[in-house]
């Protein structure tokens, strides 16, 4: 296999692509603008809680066997933090977010028991992909981690415009938007270390697109319940 460009301009070409930003999804435009009821924000809230909470948001920790010491030791820390400061606990910032908007604890408890599909196939194809190799695990992160700081941004700043979601209970989505700079710091390194043939730059494409695949699915959901 000849390579066509380095790791990153191809994973960058990917990114050009129209449907490869969930950020332009029309469910995630109509949110970040207003546009819905309120029962609609809590739809989404509901579908990606699963995704974000509880054993999930340990999803791409199985990479750290197949990482070199010191990124390993990254993502061992990334985790203690999660577990350490109030603002990076996903479970308690989902939650608080969640009550702003009107969901109850039963709810909560409701989805997390009992996923939608388009949830469960998300969390286990970025784990599968995380399990089996680590230039893999690179291609989920590429969407997960780059974007997710970015896309809970632009959540925290429509959830506090459009539906009067107190500074407190978004704590967590602005913590998580700080770190975008640095997330995509850390995935330029580990885009260069770890995409190191054509092959696993193809592989990591793939898993990248497969995982974005899963998160459109799961915004459609959103937009058809």
């Amino acid at each position: 296999m000849l390579a066509s460009g380095s790791a990153t301009e191809l994973l960058g070409l990917d990114d050009s692509e129209p449907w490869a930003d969930p950020g332009a999804h029309p469910v995630w435009t109509a949110v970040t603008s207003g546009q819905p009821s309120p029962g609609t924000v809590r739809g989404l809230v509901l579908a990606l809680y699963p995704v974000f909470t509880g054993r999930a948001r340990c999803m791409l920790a199985a990479k750290v066997t197949r990482l070199a010491p010191d990124d390993g030791r990254e993502i061992s820390a990334d985790l203690h933090r999660a577990l350490t400061v109030a603002d990076a606990d996903a479970d308690a910032g989902w939650a608080r977010t969640a009550a702003a908007l009107g969901l109850t604890d039963t709810q909560l408890a409701a989805a997390a028991a009992s996923p939608p599909a388009e949830a469960a196939d998300l969390v286990a194809v970025a784990r599968e992909h995380g399990l089996r190799s680590a230039h893999e695990g690179v291609g989920v992160a590429w969407v997960l981690d780059r974007r997710l700081p970015l896309l809970l941004g632009q959540l925290a700043d429509a959830l506090a415009r459009h539906y009067g979601v107190p500074p407190g209970a978004l704590a967590h989505f602005r913590y998580r938007a700080a770190e975008a700079g640095a997330a995509a710091a850390r995935l330029a390194v580990a885009t260069g270390r770890y995409l190191q043939d054509p092959w696993q730059v193809y592989e990591a494409r793939r898993a990248a697109r497969e995982v974005l695949w899963d998160l459109t699915t799961l915004l459609e959901a959103v937009r058809s319940a």
